[in-house]
């Protein structure tokens, strides 16, 4: 495990993957206080019992991929740059060096003002500057690169692979550094270009321009004026006090910077003093808006009520009073929020809120022009506004309805506990719907429901296309396959079976009552020596669930486990007999009274228990599952085993199903979208691909909306909109259960076909 901290931001890695951030402030304490690793305190209480190794402390924090190559004990690429990346640079020459990787023998140096360029060149491209045994190299010097020196405002990238001829891994590609020549013209004023809410004694600020001697500053209320004043006061220190300023009033200013012999005009930079409403959302200049925002701000410090101004023409917006069309009404105090109903996709609006307060002579405050841009698409569901606050009803469940409590849906919206929305697995936004599906034990469909309260007419703006964007989980990694009749060849990953929950591969029918289950294990690979192919009785299909195993192993004969209790440790090696490996029999018994016996046989006709342990009372229902479990004892591996001669007797039922248990995987259930109106029959719509549930990258799929119309759906009034797996797509269904995740349900114009 790694942890960075860099000035308060903390990364956590484990196996070089992130897992976790935050901030965490540290506090020099400037004396010889221990720093304690491996315990809480440092007085050695709470210690770690266990055994750490390779322990490492840096003075800076490192990159994920440089931790990557610390946990494999190498740093091969080159490290350390200096100037360090994404500095500024305070010259017109540099000597660029770096610490080697653990192998160079000579390094590759690529130099050059383009990013791309930099980062995807080769030693034939024009910003190669040649191979070199050193671990410097110069430029902005006559017979360097940039022979007339850097430029000031310029952004430079270098990027040194590491070459051992003699390495079979050998060029080892290094990142891509930058580091900026400061411009000529002051830069980084304080207040920001654009600031708002800033107070009235204000000091400015600004960084002065590279080489700059002298600063001469510009100060008014037009910005012409400003734009093209001369003549200026000098100013000495990067600083000016413009004195008492007003409120809720725009300012411009201007530094112009004076390196003998040559003056350097600056940019035009503005600022509102506070007074003003501030804070809108959505937020100056935002493009992709969805059509139906409600607009909202944050008051002057002096308001008592808002006028509202809106429209699409900037200059009327801008000169509207109470009497022009684009004045929108009053709003008081705590009420800064306005709804401008469904706007038009692909256009930009503006608006204005002036604060308003009678009792103050300077009333009202004139609020600045602000805009944004609608997108190409109507959201019918983005998943943002959800929380855990299920007593006021805005839970992910409380709004798309699944199929708790109702027998015939096996879906799940949400999770048990807060966070109820997926927060990590997120396709835009910072959430998304997880759908878990259990199309088994009689259920064949798995559905969530959603009742529209916006954006109900499906023919605005000439829109054409519904996109879903989903995400899967890869498919089942074990199989099970019949050939010839009556043998069975099982392949099967997951970590084991045992702990509190297991992980393997299960091809079960059901068992009502007392019967048993007989098997001969060919053969099996030795991914692990404790791997494990044998018969399994299971009260669930759940990883935690209570369960008896007969099974052979590679390595440690045959052995009988079971788990007691939902959740408990498995009883791991209950009974064993070693010496024994495939082929061989297993076979498990189940009573009346719900005792459990183990045998194992050499022929398949003389039985004997195994070892001295071979039974267990092991509570479980009526109904349970009954048939062949393989695990790999390895989640990085899989293995193969073949079963034959496999015998049943009491009541079972039902044909041979297989899935993972406790591996995360999804069973290929066909995925469907449905809407429909207030009255009448939903139109379905089935994905393409029957194994859309089995793709682990987030996907688009697009839906034309002719196919629900001619269905009979009305579209300018759609009430619900429906997704799903299972029979109700009309395609083929073979049972199953897993999670999807959905995001950003959209309404487009027409762009592509889609599945």
């Amino acid at each position: 495990m790694a942890v960075t901290w860099d000035d308060g931001a903390t990364i956590q890695y484990i196996n070089a993957e992130e897992v976790s951030t935050g901030n965490v402030g540290f506090i020099d304490t400037a004396d010889d206080t221990p720093m304690t690793i491996g315990c809480v305190q440092s007085d050695w209480t709470e210690t770690f019992v266990g055994t750490i190794d390779e322990v490492r402390i840096y003075d800076r924090a490192l990159t994920q991929a440089e931790i990557q190559t610390a946990m494999l004990g190498e740093v091969t690429t080159a490290n350390r740059p200096t100037p360090p990346d994404g500095a500024f640079h305070e010259d017109t020459w540099v000597n660029l060096s770096w610490h080697s990787g653990d192998f160079a023998v000579s390094h590759d140096v690529y130099f050059g003002e383009n990013l791309d360029d930099v980062n995807n060149a080769t030693g034939v491209s024009d910003v190669f500057r040649g191979n070199q045994p050193d671990t410097f190299y110069l430029a902005g010097f006559p017979g360097f690169a940039y022979p007339e020196g850097l430029v000031p405002g310029t952004t430079y990238y270098w990027r040194i692979d590491e070459v051992n001829d003699a390495h079979p891994d050998s060029p080892w590609k290094g990142d891509a550094w930058s580091f900026t020549i400061p411009p000529k013209i002051a830069y980084a004023p304080v207040p920001a270009d654009g600031a708002e809410a800033v107070a009235l004694d204000v000091r400015l600020g600004w960084t002065p321009g590279f080489g700059a001697k002298i600063h001469t500053l510009y100060f008014g209320e037009d910005f012409d004026t400003v734009s093209s004043a001369t003549g200026g006061p000098p100013v000495g220190n990067p600083t000016y006090n413009p004195g008492p300023l007003k409120a809720a009033k725009t300012y411009y200013w201007r530094v112009d910077e004076f390196d003998p012999p040559a003056t350097h005009k600056g940019d035009v930079w503005s600022f509102t003093t506070e007074g003003t409403a501030i804070s809108p959302n959505p937020a100056k200049g935002a493009v992709g808006v969805e059509p139906t925002p409600t607009l909202s701000w944050s008051p002057g410090n002096l308001a008592a009520s808002h006028e509202v101004y809106f429209g699409e023409d900037a200059e009327a917006v801008k000169n509207a009073t109470k009497t022009s069309p684009e004045h929108q009404g009053t709003r008081a105090l705590g009420d800064e929020s306005y709804d401008p109903g469904e706007l038009a996709l692909e256009t930009t609006y503006y608006w204005r809120i002036d604060e308003v307060n009678s009792v103050n002579p300077d009333s009202p405050w004139m609020g600045n022009v602000w805009s944004f841009t609608t997108g190409d698409f109507f959201v019918v569901e983005d998943f943002e506004d959800y929380n855990d606050d299920d007593a006021a009803g805005l839970a992910i469940w409380q709004s798309w309805i699944d199929g708790f409590g109702v027998d015939d849906n096996g879906s799940q919206v949400g999770y048990v506990l807060p966070p109820y929305a997926e927060q990590t697995i997120v396709h835009g936004g910072s959430q998304s719907m997880p759908l878990s599906y259990n199309n088994r034990d009689g259920v064949t469909n798995s559905e969530a429901t959603l009742t529209l309260t916006a954006n109900r007419d499906w023919t605005a703006e000439d829109v054409k296309e519904l996109s879903i964007w989903f995400q899967g989980v890869q498919g089942s990694v074990g199989s099970f396959v019949e050939g010839p009749a009556g043998t069975f060849t099982m392949t099967g990953s997951g970590a084991d079976i045992t702990g509190p929950a297991d992980e393997f591969h299960y091809a079960y029918k059901t068992l009502s009552g007392p019967g048993s289950i007989i098997a001969k294990i060919e053969s099996m690979q030795n991914t692990n020596d404790w791997a494990k192919a044998g018969v399994m009785i299971r009260e669930t299909l759940e990883p935690g669930s209570p369960h008896a195993t007969a099974f052979v192993t590679p390595a440690n004969g045959v052995v009988f486990e079971y788990r007691l209790a939902t959740g408990d440790n498995n009883i791991g090696a209950a009974s064993q007999q070693t010496g024994i490996t495939a082929s061989h029999w297993v076979k498990l018994d189940r009573s009346l009274s719900g005792v459990f016996t183990a045998s194992q046989s050499a022929d398949g006709s003389t039985w004997e228990p195994i070892g001295a342990n071979a039974t267990a009372n092991i509570p479980m229902g009526a109904s349970v599952y009954i048939g062949l479990a393989l695990t790999s004892h390895d989640a990085a591996l899989t293995c193969e085993a073949v079963f034959s001669n496999v015998t049943t007797t009491g009541n079972v039922t039902g044909q041979w199903t297989n899935e993972d248990i406790g591996i995360l995987s999804n069973a290929s259930e066909p995925l469907y979208a449905a809407i429909s109106n207030a009255t009448g029959a939903a139109a379905v719509v089935a994905h393409d691909d029957p194994g859309a549930a089995t793709i682990d990258t987030w996907t688009e799929w697009v839906i034309d909306l002719q196919r629900f119309a001619d269905q009979g759906i009305d579209l300018a009034n759609v009430d619900k909109i429906a997704v799903g797996l299972g029979s109700k797509s009309g395609t083929a269904s073979s049972g199953g259960s897993g999670v999807l995740y959905f995001d950003d349900l959209r309404l487009y114009r027409q762009r592509n076909a889609g599945p």
